[in-house]
């Protein structure tokens, strides 16, 4: 292969693999949604019979039981 046709060949392969990186985004943004303003629910009335919730169980307080009750 003489010297001209090799540094064609050169040429026209680290043109293909320089346009291997893509730049900017990958993809067309997105139009912007607007959301519809979220109304607050309405609260349920404060009922006295009604407990408080309980606390979290904290595993690492929680006595050990070896299984005889």
């Amino acid at each position: 292969m003489n010297r001209n046709a090799r540094l064609v060949l050169a040429a026209a392969l680290m043109a293909v693999l320089s346009a291997c990186g893509a730049k900017g985004p990958l993809f067309m943004p997105e139009k912007p949604v607007e959301e519809a303003p979220v109304a607050p629910a309405e609260a349920a009335p404060a009922s006295s019979d009604t407990l408080p919730p309980e606390p979290p169980i904290d595993p690492a307080t929680v006595p050990a039981t070896d299984g005889n009750g």
